[in-house]
This record gives structure tokens, C-alpha cells and sequence, in this order.
């Protein structure tokens, strides 16, 4: 399980690490990236760690199931004309489940594992959405404060068209209040910023550690290929997807189960009894006699096992179709979010914002020669500031998207062709 999480993005931490650390191979940043972040979460999660401990678990149950019931000895001691007799069970039964047992055991081992490694996915996901999040509320907040910048610009134009005798107390008053708003709006940017990057690091496991305190964000750079068709992606998510094959062996568990609690209608056991005898010279000696002991099933024919393993298989063949159902539908979800976004974000960068700019621009040169109203270089500049943070939040939604749906592929790294 561990070197399957290492193909995803780094192998998983030690089982209890006294205190955040980086993971072998891997420097202190002072700009952190995406790929990072995973590595680092990955090695450091609580969560993650916490779960593992259920693969120990299913361990034990894997070591019980291996073994063998003790045999039993019974002694009955001399009393009054009788004498002392010994007598041995040996469950012969238990020796014949044992290998349905194991097997047993084996499967809920490796679909633990299984979902081990969902975990680990689904981890890697919520660190690349909260990357992305930071990565938005650092541009936002670059953004809002050089639009405070040209509020304040404005501002300052106005006061001296003022001075000058060509504009009215009304305008002023307006551009002052915009303009502080602005400034408002650009100093809670910061602070979404830096809350956005304590949740990275929360989601790191190095919120109490001085790992990362400082570092910048590091957008990684856009991928320009085109996603494959959607078949092609259902097919690679349903034969990648770990939570699949866990559902998978699920099934076989629970077949295997109830293929046990069957055969634990009979129970057969060899015994072996010690008595004393006399020999032909008339020297004491001890009889051994072997024989059986077998349980007739009369009256139990273990419903009660038999019928639990029979709702735990009809369970957990209904959840196997329920979880591809849900499959096709992230990947449907993830893919179609990731092509909106696409499209919408060459839209803003190739037509939209340099439209908008140019026309920004231009109302302000115009209202600094005195040609145009200051309503008109308001409201340019409120359609611009508007068009620049729906670019940065398309921008992270195609990144959310992207995480969202290599996490349902199963895979990093195949969405593209």
C-alpha cells in the first residue's frame, strides 16, 4: 500500500512522527508547489496515519484467521472404583475452514489496503483544491490592490478637476467613498490570503511547525492538451479506481464468508482416549483409543452466521454498482467542469479582459482631458475589476476541476491525451 501511495505523489510518513517533517529527498521551499504540497501532506497526515491503523487491524484478524484452535484435554481423576482416564479433542473441522478462513481474511487485508490508498487520493485532491484556493486569494488579492491603486488615481484626478473648477462636491464625495472601499477590500484580500494558506498547512500537518510559515505559492503551469474523450476516461477510472477494486473484493469476501459459515454447520472432531488395561502377563498398561466426535445438526444449522454472510454479500454487491454509478458520474462532472472552465478562461484572457482594459483605458484618459462624466470611469472600472477576479476564479476552477478529476480517474497525470 505505502509503495502504491509513492506512485501517486511521495510515500506515506512514519506510523508516529513526533513532529512535522519533509519527506526524504525533499528540501525546504521557499515557493511551494502543488506536487509539494502532496508529498508533504501525504508524509505528515494525521488522518492518514489514523487510518493506516485499520490496515493493522485487518492484519490481526488476517493472523487469527491463520490459526489453529488448541486442542483440547480433559482428565478424569480416580474416583472410588474408577480409574484415571484422559482424554484428547482435536477440532479436525477447523483444520478444513482454515483455508477458507485465510482467504477470507487475505481479501479484507487488500480492500482495506485498497481503501487506504482512496484515502491517500482523496487527501492529494483536498491539497491541490487548497493550493488552488491559495494560489486565487494571492492573486486576488494583487489584483484588488492595483484596481485600490487606479480608484485611488481617480480619486486623486477628480480633486484636482475640483481645485480646477470643473466638478462638483457630488463627484468627489463618490470617488472617495469608492475608493476607500476599495482600499477595504484590497486589505481583507490579504487576510483571505493568508488564511487560505493556513488551511493548506493544516492540511499539510505542519500547522504547529515553522515548515512553510513564510513560503509563496507556485502556480504550476497550465496544461495546453486536450482532455481525452469521456469513454476513454471511464474506462481508465473504472480499471484505476482503488475504491472500485476494494468494492470488488468486497464481493469476494463476502462469498468467501458465506461459503464458511456453510461449513460451519458440522462440527467434526478426532479424539483420542487414554484408559488403563492389564496386559496378558497381568502388568498394568494404558489403552489408547481413537475414535470421533461429530456434532449432528439437528437443531442449529447456524441461520444466523449463514444469514448475515448472505445480506453482507446482497450489500455488498449493491454498493459495487452504486460506486460505479457514482464513478461515471465524478468523471462526467470533473471532465465537463474542466472543459467549461477551459473555454471560459481563453474567452476572458483572449477577449474578454483585453476588450474590457482597452475600454478602461480609454474612459480614463478621457476623463483626465475632461471628456467624459466620472459616472462612465466608474463604471469602467467596476465592469473591469469584475472581469479580472471572474478570470482568476475561472482559472482556480479549472484547477479545482483538474484535481477533482484525476482524483476520479484514480490516476495523476492521464486526464490528458
Amino acid at each position: 500500500m505505502s509503495s502504491e501511495l509513492s506512485t501517486l505523489a511521495a510515500p506515506v510518513g512514519p506510523e508516529t512522527p513526533e513532529a512535522p517533517s519533509l519527506p526524504p529527498g525533499l528540501a525546504g521551499v521557499e515557493r511551494l508547489d502543488e506536487g509539494t504540497a502532496v508529498a508533504v501532506a501525504l508524509w505528515n497526515s494525521a488522518a492518514l496515519q489514523a487510518d493506516m491503523a485499520q490496515l493493522g487491524v485487518s492484519r490481526a484478524d488476517l493472523a487469527e484467521a491463520g490459526a489453529l484452535p488448541n486442542p483440547t484435554f480433559s482428565l478424569l481423576m480416580p474416583v472410588g472404583p474408577r480409574t484415571i482416564e484422559t482424554s484428547l479433542l482435536l477440532p479436525l473441522f477447523s483444520l478444513w475452514q482454515r483455508p477458507a478462513r485465510v482467504a477470507a481474511a487475505k481479501v479484507q487485508v487488500e480492500q482495506v489496503a485498497r481503501g487506504l490508498v482512496q484515502n491517500g487520493l482523496d487527501l492529494a485532491r483536498d491539497v491541490r483544491v487548497a493550493h488552488a484556493d491559495w494560489v486565487l486569494a494571492r492573486k486576488r488579492r494583487e489584483a484588488l490592490a492595483e484596481l485600490a491603486a487606479l480608484w485611488s488615481r481617480t480619486f486623486e484626478l477628480v480633486q484636482a478637476r475640483l481645485a480646477a473648477g470643473d466638478a462638483t462636491q457630488v463627484e468627489v464625495a463618490s470617488l472617495r467613498a469608492e475608493a476607500r472601499l476599495a482600499e477595504d477590500t484590497a486589505r481583507r484580500a490579504t487576510t483571505d490570503a493568508r488564511l487560505a494558506r493556513e488551511r493548506l498547512r493544516l492540511l499539510m500537518g505542519v500547522v504547529r511547525s515553522p515548515l512553510f510559515e513564510q513560503a509563496e505559492p507556485l502556480e504550476p503551469p497550465q496544461d495546453t492538451r486536450a482532455l481525452r474523450p469521456l469513454a476513454e476516461l471511464l474506462q481508465l477510472a473504472q480499471a484505476a479506481r482503488p475504491d472500485v477494486r476494494a468494492a470488488e473484493l468486497g464481493i469476494q469476501g463476502a462469498g468467501d464468508r458465506l461459503g464458511w459459515e456453510r461449513s460451519r454447520i458440522v462440527q467434526l472432531l478426532a479424539r483420542l482416549d487414554t484408559k488403563p488395561s492389564t496386559a496378558a502377563d497381568g502388568s498394568p498398561k494404558a489403552l489408547w483409543v481413537p475414535g470421533f466426535q461429530l456434532e449432528v445438526p439437528l437443531f442449529n444449522w447456524n441461520p444466523g452466521g449463514t444469514g448475515r454472510a448472505e445480506a453482507e454479500l446482497m450489500r455488498a454487491s449493491s454498493r459495487y454498482l452504486l460506486l460505479r454509478q457514482q464513478v461515471t458520474n465524478e468523471v462526467l462532472t470533473a471532465r465537463e467542469g474542466a472543459l467549461q472552465a477551459t473555454l471560459s478562461l481563453e474567452a476572458f484572457q483572449s477577449d474578454i479582459l483585453p476588450a474590457l482594459t482597452a475600454a478602461s483605458d480609454g474612459v480614463r484618459k478621457a476623463f483626465e482631458a475632461g471628456d467624459a462624466p466620472y459616472l462612465q470611469v466608474l463604471e469602467s472600472l467596476r465592469r473591469l475589476a469584475d472581469a479580472r477576479l471572474r478570470a482568476l476564479d475561472i482559472e482556480a476552477d479549472l484547477r479545482r476541476a483538474l484535481a477533482q478529476l484525476d482524483r476520479s480517474l484514480g490516476k495523476q497525470g492521464v486526464a490528458h491525451e
